[in-house]
This record gives C-alpha cells, sequence and structure tokens, in this order.
C-alpha cells in the first residue's frame, strides 16, 4: 500500500487571505506613527495628560524637575499645533473671499493707474487713489491668516435673503468698507516692509510686536469683546437715563405738589 504525501509544513508562511479593518471609524493607512502624525494635538494631549498623572505621584527631586520641563515642552507644542490647525481652518473658510476682494481690488487698481497715466500733468487726487488701491491689493493678501477676515468689499443681499452677484461696473457706487484699523496697519506695514510678519501674525493690528505666548486670535478676541463691553455700557447709561426722566416726570406735576396733592 501506497505511503501518504505529507502536507507541507506552513509554519512562518505567511498567510494570502485579505485583512479586513476591523475599526472603521480608523482608516487602515493611518495606524502607529502615522495616525499620530496625522493627528498631533490628540497625541501631545495624551502626553500632556501622562506627564500631569505622573507628577501627581512621590518622585525624585531630579526626576520631578525633568518631568516639569517636558511638560512644559509638550504644553508650547500643543499650542503651536493648535494654532496651526486654527489657522488651516481659517484659510479654508475665507480663502474664496480674500480672493474676490483681491481681484476686484487689482481692477480698480490698473484702472486707477491708466487714470494718472491718462492725466495731462500730476494729479494729486490720483495719486491717492493709486495708494489706496495699492492698499486694498495688500489688505487681500496680507491680512492676518489666524483671524476672521473682514472683506473690504462684501456682496450685497437683497431683502428676501438672497446674495447678489458682485459689481463689477459701477466701482465708485461700491465703496470701501472691511476693518478701518488693519487697513491702516497694512499701509504703516507696507513703508515698514513687515507685511509678511503682519500675515504670519507676529504683528498686531496696531503694528507692534505680538508676544509669543500671545496669539493674534486671542488679541482679535479681546478686541471684539471690548466693543461689545463699550456697546453694552452705552446702552445701559441711556436706558438708565430714561428711567430717570420718567420717575421725575411721575413724581410731580407743573404745581410741584404731585398728582395727589391737596386741594
Amino acid at each position: 500500500m501506497a505511503t501518504k504525501r505529507q502536507a507541507p509544513d506552513d509554519h512562518g508562511v505567511r498567510s494570502k487571505r485579505p485583512r479586513y479593518n476591523t475599526n472603521p471609524n480608523k482608516p487602515a493607512n493611518l495606524s502607529g506613527k502615522s495616525f499620530r502624525k496625522a493627528h498631533p494635538v490628540n497625541e501631545l494631549k495624551s502626553q500632556i495628560r501622562s506627564l500631569k498623572r505622573l507628577l501627581e505621584r512621590d518622585l525624585p527631586a531630579n526626576v520631578r524637575v525633568e518631568k516639569e520641563r517636558a511638560l512644559q515642552t509638550v504644553t508650547k507644542e500643543l499650542q503651536d499645533a493648535e494654532r496651526a490647525k486654527k489657522k488651516s481652518g481659517m484659510i479654508g473658510k475665507w480663502h474664496k473671499v480674500r480672493f474676490f476682494d483681491r481681484q476686484k481690488a487689482e481692477r480698480r487698481l490698473k484702472k486707477a493707474r491708466k487714470a494718472l497715466e491718462a492725466a495731462a500733468g500730476a494729479d494729486a487726487a490720483l495719486e491717492k487713489t493709486v495708494e489706496d488701491c495699492e492698499v486694498d491689493v495688500s489688505y487681500a493678501i496680507y491680512y492676518p491668516l489666524e483671524v476672521d477676515y473682514v472683506p473690504l468689499f462684501p456682496s450685497k443681499r437683497k431683502k428676501d435673503g438672497e446674495a447678489t452677484e458682485r459689481a463689477e461696473t459701477d466701482d465708485k457706487a461700491a465703496g470701501r468698507e472691511g476693518d478701518q484699523e488693519m487697513w491702516e496697519t497694512v499701509r504703516k506695514c507696507m513703508a515698514e516692509g513687515t507685511l509678511q510678519d503682519l500675515r504670519e501674525g507676529r504683528l498686531r493690528a496696531s503694528g507692534a510686536e505680538v508676544d509669543q505666548e500671545e496669539s493674534v486670535s486671542e488679541i482679535s478676541a479681546k478686541r471684539v469683546q471690548e466693543k461689545q463691553t463699550s456697546k453694552e455700557g452705552r446702552s445701559k447709561t441711556s436706558q438708565f437715563g430714561k428711567e430717570d426722566n420718567g420717575e421725575d416726570d411721575d413724581s410731580e406735576d407743573e404745581t410741584g405738589r404731585g398728582f395727589f396733592g391737596d386741594d
């Protein structure tokens, strides 16, 4: 009787069957180092939590100092990563609006330069118009990327709420809007050659340098909060003034004895 042939030894041979991803929320190509690289904020937050838990224990002095320094370093890296993430979101949010503002500002600048060249002699008004249009172009390009962009030429809306198309014929009717304080800062940065610093958030709206620990977005939020606080204060003052006037009117009549005075 013939002997039965033995099966080949498959030990150590990699299976050719396809493997399926058991976690659909996490892509198969983002695992391990790749996933941490794609999500730096999550990884840094995890490191901070681990270091804080470790510092809650009784540690030798030299180890505690080392871990505290590591915690400061990771915290700074987390701030930078969150700032970069917010900056990326702002760029995507306002890219189209900035693009349209830049196009319109460049058309206005081209038209103003042609008018200046066509003028017989030096015209101060036309020169001023050209300078303002140059600032408009720089405003659309170098407005800080970390904060909400304030459009120079916002699209008008009809009463029914539908946005109208941007006017391209009558440039005089479409006046410049935007953030006037930032517009003046752009003009100043053009003269000083610091437009790139303004765009990257290294300058305040006033033109002063920003501290490393204070971002442009935080400064912008403070400005908005200050404006809202001043508006609320003015409204409360006017309301209290009206109430005081009303009490004075009701307390006395023209004779000075009040409405229920003795006859």
